[in-house]
């Protein structure tokens, strides 16, 4: 990869402090750590970090120059590198999307941008391998849909790649603006708009409204994709004036799924009608949540041309991400669904839904962390957690967190036995509980906000299954 000097001054209307304007750069790097010899070290700036207190120690690991502020130009004394390049201007991280919307120009492929509240890792991920059946992608790589993680992504684009798919995530106002303006989509899909983030955001009118910007700050005569489902997404979709296509379950659309069934272990299954064709679809993947997901992939392919039964069968394969409704042995015919990744009032509701249909003859115990991020909304969300959980066919619940007794009290209200409902203190006491009170045939349902690690959960639980299948393989050998 090159990128030259003129075009970054262009591109971020920086100023050439030292160095010439010649310099042709390999890479561009924000991390002064790993830094490639001849890469552009652009200085960022956090709550925790500051990139300008690296910019010597880049350029003495033979970075090509750097890009810092213009204001903190006066703080860096630049003895021994005075012949290396140092771009100033008025915010590195701005400029960072700058040069990557330079980039996503230069090669002019089709952009593919995706956001949500639930769900856009994965469909990021079946899009992309719907679309990987014919073209070569970019695509983000894991959930590195921010500010920084989207333009390094689009830095990584070649001659070689025909599509670029992003993810978009938001944490406060105007992100979904600026990754638009950076990443200029050409197709633009939102996957749902659901009550999360509301401590940085709101509300959830808030919430459509900086997911919306989306479809506002796109091509205008690109396509957008729509979940019929949503009443909220189809309102943002009401103004675009490029084309629209839709997909829905319970609402009419483009493309629709039906029958839909869950299978336990072998997933979920559905009837995809498109243009009138009928196709039985197999997911690897365990609930109704992935459908909507399967849907978006199938969608987006059709508007590349790729055949119905090519997406399908790379859906077919798609294997689920760790931590995200994962299903493993417990051992001794107990079943666990790790889906400890993150958290919110709607996927709590999704994921507690599929354990109350796929417990069959066993039982559903939900092991539940706290659900962050909720701001004002924090106490009337884990009571209405309670009461769902009181509501379902859900025979144990073990809550961890600061909120766990608001959830706890919540669901005996509601009229779960108490003898059925307990606060784990720590998640190991919660892991000691399950491997006590688990049975052959039962689920477990494994949930909680990123912040609360609830793997901790799982890897205790696993750990005793390790235990146990060693204490196996020694009886047998003695």
């Amino acid at each position: 990869m090159t990128f030259y000097l003129g075009e970054i001054l262009k591109a971020t209307g920086g100023k050439l402090l030292q160095g010439r304007e010649d310099v042709v750069f390999h890479a561009i790097s924000t991390d002064s750590r790993s830094i490639a010899e001849g890469a552009l070290f652009i200085a960022l700036k956090g709550n925790r970090f500051d990139g300008h207190h690296y910019a010597i120690e880049a350029l003495e690991k033979k970075a090509g120059g750097v890009v810092i502020e213009e204001n903190r130009a006066g703080d860096i004394r630049w003895n021994g590198c005075e012949t290396r390049p140092v771009i100033l201007v008025k915010d590195t991280l701005y400029a960072l999307g700058d040069i990557a919307r330079d980039r996503r120009r230069k090669f002019g492929v089709p952009v593919v941008a995706l956001t949500g509240s639930n769900g856009k890792t994965t469909t990021k991920e079946m899009i992309s391998a719907c679309l990987e059946t014919t073209f070569p992608i970019l695509k983000t790589k894991g959930n590195l849909n921010n500010l920084i993680g989207l333009p390094l992504t689009l830095l990584n684009l070649t001659e070689e790649e025909r599509v670029v798919v992003v993810e978009m995530g938001m944490n406060v106002p105007g992100e979904i603006r600026r990754l638009t303006e950076i990443a200029e989509p050409d197709v633009g899909l939102i996957t749902n708009i659901q009550r999360a983030h509301l401590e940085g955001v709101g509300s959830l009118e808030r919430i459509k409204e900086e997911k919306g910007a989306l479809f506002r700050r796109m091509k205008r005569d690109g396509s957008i994709i729509i979940n019929q489902d949503d009443p909220r997404v189809v309102d943002l979709g009401e103004e675009f004036p490029g084309q629209k296509i839709t997909f829905g379950i319970d609402q009419p659309a483009d493309v629709m799924a039906r029958e839909i069934r869950i299978k336990g272990r072998e997933g979920t299954s559905f009837i995809v009608i498109l243009e009138g064709e009928e196709t039985e679809v197999h997911l690897p993947l365990l609930g109704k949540h992935f459908v909507y997901n399967a849907l978006s992939a199938i969608t987006t392919a059709s508007l590349f041309g790729i055949a119905l039964e090519r997406a399908i069968e790379a859906l077919e394969q798609f294997r689920p991400f760790s931590m995200r409704m994962e299903i493993l042995s417990l051992g001794s015919g107990i079943t666990l669904i790790n889906d400890a990744y993150n958290a919110n009032p709607d996927s709590m509701d999704q994921a507690l839904r599929t354990l109350s249909e796929v417990k069959g003859k066993g039982r559903a115990v939900a092991v539940l962390g706290d659900m962050l991020e909720l701001g004002e909304f924090t106490v009337e969300a884990h009571c209405q957690l309670g009461q769902k959980v009181a509501g379902l066919s859900i025979d144990l619940l073990l809550a961890i967190g600061e909120e766990a007794p608001v959830v706890v009290e919540s669901a005996i209200r509601e009229g779960l036995d108490h003898e059925k409902a307990r606060v784990a203190e720590s998640h190991s006491e919660a892991a000691s509980i399950v491997r006590a009170l688990a049975r052959e045939g039962d689920w477990v349902l494994v949930k909680g906000s990123r912040g609360m690690a609830m793997e901790k959960v799982v890897e205790g639980l696993k750990e005793r299954r390790e235990e146990r299948d060693a204490l196996s393989s020694a009886l047998s050998a003695s």
